[in-house]
Parts: C-alpha cells; structure tokens; sequence
C-alpha cells in the first residue's frame, strides 16, 4: 500500500468529505484545512479500491448502516460484498435507501495508532451492547463521532438522538479512552475502511464520509484456489470433513463437514473458540461448480460477487451436489481482552 501525503490527499476529503455525516442534521460548515490538519492522521489508499460503488441502507439495529461494496480490484485487501457502516461525522447529507454512490475511494487505518481508540471500539461494540444496560447503535455511533475529533461532537449540544442513554454512552467512551490506546490488531480482528464519499453529492452538498467495519474473509475447503487472491475450494469426495482458513497466511479457524444425502449435500461448520460469523446479513455464501478442480474465482455468479447457490447466515445449510463449492465466509475474531 502507498501512503499519501495529508496535503495531497487530506486536503480535499477534509474540506468536503470529512464534514463527513449529516445523519439528520443540516449542518455542513466544516471550517478550513488548516484548523483540521493537526486532527487527522493520513489514510492509506486500498490498493484495487481506487473507485468502488458503494451503497448505504439505514440500519438502526447493530450498527448505523449497512453498506454494499462493489466495483472492488481482485487484488484488493477488501472483497465486494455487505458490510456493517457507521456515520464517520454528524454534520453533513447522505441518502440511506439504498443510494448507490460510485466513483468512491477506500483508506485503510490498518496499523495506524491513531485509529487505535476506535478499532478498540468497533471490536468491542457487541460486547458493550451485551453488557451494558441501555447500550445500543446509538451510544456507539455517538462514541464515534466523539471521538473523531474534527469538527468536535458534544451530545448535549448536538442532540441526534433524543433517546440517547447518557449513562451507558459515558461508560463506553470512559472505557474507550482508557484501554483503547493500547488496541492490538490481530488477524480476524475489525478494522474501520474508511469510503471517501466526498467525489458525490446529497441535497447539494458533499456527501458525508462513512465507516466501514472490515473483518476477515475465510474459505471453507482443503485446495488452493488459482490467481493472486487467497481463496480455497472444497471438493465433494463422499463424506469429508476439510479445514476453514482465514486471511493470507491461511490460519486454520475451523472445519466444515460435508453430508451428501441424494442429491443434496448437508454443510455443517464448527468454529474454533472466538471466532464467530459477522453479524450482516449474508455472512456466508456458496457457489458451486462442475468440473475438475482446482478452479478460479470464473464462474459469472461468484466474478459478480453473487455466490447464487446460497446465501445467508447458517452454520449448517443445504445445497445441490455440485463437484467443487467455493464457501466463503465474513469471520470475526471477537477480542479476548
């Protein structure tokens, strides 16, 4: 990845995207670059990510958005597909029933510290609404946009949401500024993409910036796919039970077994301990494939990102038999700490 000086780069998402988020407020007066500079650190531009199509739906359960990615490269660290989304800043527009937004660029804050408080708190969201009474969507999203310190947040004069739990929002952002400093990344672990929205416009003015939660794509199967993208694909062979693997270096997260029973084949996947399925709303999908193995990610159903022979958020699901089945999987490493 290359990294891209503020100036260059910073410049125009500041003063037009990092207004970021009028997620109802008519507010977009963002100030000058100069005021902001010393606030935001650079962004790494995804490789392969350069002009992706981005569309956003209001969610309002366990997470702000859900946003769809496509037009992504091959090579990119992100795969097309459905991701959880938040409002990046409270103050400027953006069309969340199902608006499509093209031409957009994706920034990585993998391995940036300054990015560590909320990657902190994007992998420990769940547990925060678990655990914390009154803790919802939106005491995270109104954790986020405090912390994001352009164009300063404060939810007593800023009132987005009415019903906000000021009690269960301190405590998640008093536990955030205390350990989220010392935020590890692990593999399988979230990490905020952050979508450039700023090249659009909504109601007139640049579209706010939104945050994307990236996890990890797992593979269900023991043969290596073809091509520079990891993949790997299970072979139906009778009864089998094959490994799933996680990210580059292929770590072993699980295995899936497979049960053909006429002409229908029973998956059945076990997770090792922490590893659990994204919560959007298809995190596993399958297509398969006729043929000899290996094979590569060709078939037009999976090359458009639509795995059509099943989708949906099943441990155990039943498919046709097919020869090959690439099985992919959205995973989450939940945090330990």
């Amino acid at each position: 990845m290359k990294n891209k000086s503020a100036y260059k780069i910073i410049l125009p998402l500041l003063l037009v995207a990092f207004v970021l988020t009028n997620c109802d407020v008519q507010d977009a007066n963002v100030g000058t670059f100069e005021d902001a500079a010393d606030k935001i650190p650079n962004f790494t531009v995804i490789p392969g990510a350069e002009s992706v199509s981005v569309t956003v739906e209001r969610n309002n359960d366990n997470a702000y958005f859900d946003v769809n990615l496509g037009n992504i490269g091959s090579d990119a660290e992100i795969l097309d597909g459905d991701f959880l989304g938040w409002c990046a800043h409270w103050s400027a527009p953006i069309g969340t029933s199902g608006e499509v937004y093209e031409g957009v660029t994706l920034y990585s804050t993998l391995g940036d510290e300054n990015w560590n408080k909320l990657n902190y708190l994007l992998n420990h969201r769940q547990n925060f609404m678990d655990n914390i009474e009154g803790a919802t969507y939106r005491e995270i999203q109104a954790a986020i946009w405090t912390l994001i310190e352009f164009k300063e947040f404060d939810v007593n004069t800023n009132r987005i949401f009415n019903e906000l739990n000021e009690n269960a929002f301190n405590r998640i952002l008093n536990n955030v500024r205390e350990k989220g400093s010392y935020f590890r990344y692990k593999p399988g672990m979230i990490y905020a993409v952050f979508a450039d929205m700023s090249v659009n416009e909504t109601d007139g003015e640049s579209t706010q910036t939104v945050i994307v939660e990236h996890g990890e794509t797992a593979w269900g199967g023991d043969l290596d796919g073809e091509g520079t993208r990891f993949y790997s694909i299970f072979v139906l062979d009778g009864e089998a039970t094959q490994g799933i693997y996680a990210g580059q270096n292929r770590e072993k997260i699980g295995y899936i077994t497979a049960s053909v029973t006429g002409d229908d084949v029973t998956f059945t996947t076990n997770f090792k301990p922490y590893w659990v399925l994204q919560d959007t709303d298809q995190p596993v999908k399958v297509q398969g494939v006729n043929g000899s193995a290996p094979i590569g990610l060709s078939p037009p159903e999976v090359s458009a990102g639509q795995f059509a022979t099943y989708k949906g958020d099943e441990l155990e699901f039943i498919v046709p038999v097919f020869d090959n089945y690439l099985i992919h999987y959205d995973v989450w490493l939940l945090s330990s700490e």
